[in-house]
């Protein structure tokens, strides 16, 4: 790879490639990644640049040092893959059974993008605002898979719900059984910002999917948009030809 003196800084370039050939396989578990003077005749990036890098991939899982041996490849976790299911059923018991941990709740000004999706349906606002849960949901199978996480409730079914019920259990309490048709899902890539990075435990800057997920009821309307930054690296699905 070359590495280029501009706008992206140099230990950046350098942690992108060497988590990129992890995340791919071209660095295996258990493999020991070369050493900063070994990088440094490789790259002429600084030592200090190298070090910063090298302590981001650590700070993210991705590797560890050990006394006398050098930097290693971690065993790679099934975390960095994510399987997208186009079942709601599968998505719903997905997204409940993980550890919920509450961060605020309140009603808020609506950010142009959700009043696009709200905007044709009456009671979706109460004086111009909407209801916003924020909170973390860590995976029980794995902790340190964790999604950021910020729901974004419609009036109507604000007044339907148990209020205690719903900071405890959002997802749970606000799709409860109701009949939901489709879920509309977008996927961006994204950078981890100062708050993503304090609680989904990676340094900041790391690059991340941002998933918005939209219900909606059969009558047409979204019952709910759920906007999550995630700690996976990959999609993988299966796809069979009839």
């Amino acid at each position: 790879m070359i590495y280029s003196r501009g706008h992206i800084p140099l230990y950046f370039q350098l942690y992108l490639q060497l988590k990129q050939e992890i995340t791919i396989g071209d660095r295996p578990p258990g493999s020991t990644l070369p050493s900063i003077d070994e990088l440094n005749k490789q790259t002429d990036i600084s030592h200090g640049m190298i070090r910063k890098a090298m302590g981001m991939l650590e700070e993210e899982g991705l590797v560890f040092r050990k006394t006398r041996v050098g930097t290693i490849v971690k065993e790679s976790p099934n975390r960095i893959l994510w399987v997208p299911s186009s079942s709601i059923k599968e998505i719903r018991d997905r997204m409940m059974s993980d550890k919920v941990v509450p961060l605020s709740a309140g009603w808020v000004d609506v950010p142009n993008h959700v009043y696009i999706v709200f905007q044709n349906h009456e009671s979706a606002f109460k004086k111009k605002q909407i209801y916003q849960l924020h909170f973390l949901l860590i995976a029980k199978e794995d902790e340190r898979r964790r999604n950021l996480t910020t729901l974004f409730v419609p009036a109507w079914r604000y007044k339907e719900v148990e209020k205690t019920k719903m900071h405890k259990l959002p997802i749970n309490t606000v799709v409860n059984d109701l009949n939901l048709v489709k879920i509309k899902q977008i996927i961006r890539p994204w950078f981890c910002d100062s708050e993503a990075s304090k609680h989904l435990a990676i340094p900041e800057g790391t690059p991340i999917f941002h998933r918005t997920l939209i219900a909606f009821l059969a009558d047409g309307r979204p019952l709910g948009m759920l906007e999550q930054m995630a700690t996976v690296y990959a999609l993988e699905r299966d796809i069979d030809i009839q």
